[in-house]
This record gives structure tokens, C-alpha cells and sequence, in this order.
């Protein structure tokens, strides 16, 4: 059955790639150089935008889709999230790497992805089109292991396979729970990454007679060695969670001496050190929703984090908030929103769920704004996508068009009536 299902989707997608598409009449914010387009038109064709402006003509061949002059967005993003992988009975929360005695870094969390979760239908109906899908941070008894494991990027469609990128990043948790994992506070934390890097470094140097009796003394496998590769090479970036000002500090010290590239996750106390984040050259993915102070992390969180970041010029994004992750893994749209009050004008707090990420991640060369030669991910919204009263009135996704229906939805009008009926 779930066989003929895959084939099912297979043939679907490639009928709907070959389509060609036009959505005219519409107010496109495009995310691009091109600005807003007021009364514009977007020509889709084989899953990829060909046109965009004003005067363009529709093929005679489109099927045409008439916005009647509604919003038209890129696709959002859902950044640094356990979006359809929570649900994953025996992976854990998000996917822990860190439970297992012998992997950590070299975890991949893109084989934790659930196609058929309820929850991605749900993060459809709200324009979300694509996701940073990161695992959960490290923890657990007996655990010696600091790094949570390789982030992946996934579309939402209708597919088998939803990986769009592999290895995007490598996750790190530099809170309390990876001053847990090293032995106790960021001094121990600082040495116990120092000693990942210099052993990554050796082992690249000689794979084959990397000595088999200091292997066996690290805290990191030789699987993980191979995967940290890429970072101590410059070529993967290190995602790092982390909060409070002086341990952000450490982390961006850290990245300069080491050479590596790191992006900084969370981040509630960054808008204290944003002229230092901005000369670095860091983006930021952070909680635009955490203003208290939970932890002693956070005691300077701040819901203008946001609006001080960009100023100083940091690329920013955001992420769903822990404490109300299960709500807001779904709808960054509602984070970005909430920036918007405190001082991010709506143009800068879209681009940070759209725009921002991709380019964070390394695949803006195909999505995150609508321009010629990108994906199709289009969402047409009947008002404003900030505002909490508007709805998608259409998504699509590399070209195809997708169903608005969702598990939670189905189930609440086949019991509605009963409940309501006395």
C-alpha cells in the first residue's frame, strides 16, 4: 500500500512539473530586487518561476490562477525546528543524537523525517514551505557527547523524500545542557570543543593510521571525527545554541580562532553584543518570542533582540519559541508578526521567515524569494501574512499545488457537529 502510494505522488509531481502556470492580478511581494509588485504576474512552469513583473505576458497555454489582487509571498520557512520529526516514536523529542553511546556528530537527522506527519499539513495551511529541521539538543544520563548531530533542510510537499539539503549544518548546544554534556560550565565546554577541533584536524590529516588507541580515548567516534571535517575545514557551518551575552562572546572568539563558520541559535542576549556580532559576520536565527527570563541564560531577553540585531546590521531569522514549540513550529508568520510591534518594519520581519533563512543556509539560489530560475514555493494570502486574521488562500510548492486540508482540521468537522448539536 505504501508502495503504490509513493507511485502514486511520483506520477502527480512529474504530471504537475510539467504544468505551466500563471497567477495574475496579484500584489507580489517578491523579496527580491524587483521590490513589491502591485497588479503583477508570476508564470510557473516545469516547478521553476520563468516571468515576473507587470506586463508579462501569459502563455496561451497556463492555467490561470486570478489573485483578484491578494498577496503574493515566497513560501515561508520554518527555521530550526523539530517539524516533522517529533512525532518520530524512538527517535526522541527532536531526534537525540546525543542518546546514543557512540554517535554524535555524525547523526542525521533527515532520516528521522516523518513524509506523512499531520503536522506538516498544518504548517502548510500557514505558507510554510520549507524547514531547517535541526535535532534536539544533547542531554540525558550518562551522556558524554557534545555535538547534537547534522541539520537538514526539507520541503513540504508530497513526496517519499522531502531532503532538499543534507548536512547543512552542525548542531551544537552551548547552554546549560551542553555545560552538562562537557563536564560543567563553558570553561570545561571551551576545552572540550578545542580538543574536537584539533582531533578533527588530525584524523583528516591521516584517516588510515590516525592512532586506534587515542581514537578510542575521545569522547567522539571515528564517524563523528569524519563528519567534523567539513567544519573545521570552513565548509559546514556550526549552529550553535547559546543565550547569554558573555557565552555568545566565547562562541564568537571560539569561531575566529578556529576558523570556523558558526551561525548562533536562540541568541536571547545578542541584541548586547550586536556591533560585535555584525563585525563577525554571524546570522543569527533567534526567538523573537522570548522577552523573560526563563533561565538564568536569559535574564536580558528582550522582545527588541530583533529590531537591534538588524540595525546593526546582522542577518537575522527566526525560530519557534521552546516553551510553545508545539504551537509555533507551524507558524513563523505569527513570530514575525509579534517584531513587527517592537520596532522590525514588515518587510525586514517577512524577509526573516522567507529570504533569511535560505540565505543563512546555503539555498537561496532556489528559494526564499520569487524571481526567475528560483523553485516555485508561492503562498497567496487573502491579507496581509503578518496579520493574524488572514489565511493562505493557495500554496504551492516547486510548482505544485497543494491540498489546504490538514488531519487536525478533518477531524474537527467530522466531530464538530456533534459537539455542537445539544
Amino acid at each position: 500500500m505504501m508502495l503504490l502510494r509513493a507511485l502514486l505522488l511520483s506520477v502527480v509531481a512529474v504530471t504537475a512539473h510539467a504544468e505551466t502556470i500563471a497567477i495574475t492580478n496579484a500584489r507580489i511581494l517578491t523579496m527580491g530586487a524587483a521590490g513589491d509588485i502591485d497588479g503583477g504576474t508570476v508564470v510557473v512552469r516545469d516547478g521553476t518561476i520563468v516571468a515576473v513583473g507587470k506586463s508579462v505576458a501569459v502563455p496561451s497555454d497556463a492555467r490561470v490562477i486570478d489573485a483578484k489582487g491578494q498577496i503574493l509571498t515566497p513560501g515561508m520557512v520554518a527555521t530550526v525546528t523539530p517539524l516533522a520529526i517529533n512525532d518520530t516514536i524512538g527517535s526522541g523529542y527532536a531526534g537525540r543524537a546525543s542518546t546514543n553511546p557512540t554517535l554524535s556528530a555524525a547523526f542525521d537527522v533527515s532520516y528521522d523525517v516523518v513524509p506523512t506527519s499531520p503536522q506538516i499539513g498544518e504548517a502548510r495551511i500557514e505558507g510554510v514551505t520549507r524547514a531547517v529541521v535541526a535535532p534536539n539538543a544533547p542531554g540525558g544520563p550518562n551522556v558524554t557527547r557534545i555535538f547534537g548531530g547534522q541539520v537538514a533542510i526539507i520541503h513540504l510537499g508530497d513526496a517519499a523524500d522531502l531532503t532538499v539539503k543534507r548536512h547543512a549544518a552542525m548542531f551544537l548546544d552551548t547552554g546549560e545542557q551542553g555545560e552538562a554534556v562537557a563536564g560543567g560550565g563553558q570553561g570545561a565546554l571551551q576545552v572540550r570543543l578545542r580538543q574536537a577541533f584539533a582531533d578533527a584536524r588530525a584524523y583528516a590529516k591521516n584517516r588510515g593510521s590516525f592512532d586506534a588507541a587515542r581514537l578510542e580515548e575521545q569522547s567522539l567516534s571515528r564517524a563523528d571525527l569524519e563528519a567534523l571535517i567539513p567544519v573545521v575545514e570552513g565548509r559546514q557551518p556550526l549552529l550553535v545554541e547559546v543565550d547569554r551575552a558573555p557565552d555568545i562572546h566565547n562562541i564568537l572568539t571560539l569561531a575566529r580562532e578556529q576558523n570556523v563558520k558558526i551561525i548562533l541559535s536562540g541568541a536571547a542576549e545578542a541584541w548586547m553584543l550586536a556591533d560585535e556580532i555584525a563585525a563577525a559576520k554571524v546570522p543569527v536565527v533567534l526567538d523573537a518570542e522570548e522577552n523573560q527570563a526563563f533561565t538564568f541564560k536569559s535574564l536580558n531577553a528582550t522582545y527588541e533582540n530583533a529590531r537591534i540585531l538588524h540595525d546593526a546590521g546582522v542577518l537575522i531569522a527566526f525560530k519557534p519559541s521552546v516553551a510553545r514549540i508545539v504551537f509555533l513550529i507551524r507558524t513563523p508568520r505569527f513570530i514575525a508578526g509579534r517584531t513587527a510591534r517592537f520596532g522590525l518594519s514588515p518587510h525586514d520581519a517577512l524577509a526573516a521567515i522567507t529570504l533569511n533563512p535560505a540565505r543563512i543556509f546555503g539555498f537561496a539560489d532556489r528559494f526564499g524569494s520569487i524571481e526567475k530560475g528560483k523553485d516555485a514555493d508561492l503562498v497567496l494570502w487573502s491579507g496581509d501574512p503578518l496579520e493574524t486574521t488572514s489565511v493562505a488562500r493557495m500554496v504551492m510548492i516547486r510548482g505544485v499545488e497543494q491540498s489546504l486540508a490538514a488531519r487536525n482540521r478533518q477531524l474537527r468537522d467530522r466531530y464538530i457537529k456533534s459537539v455542537l448539536t445539544p
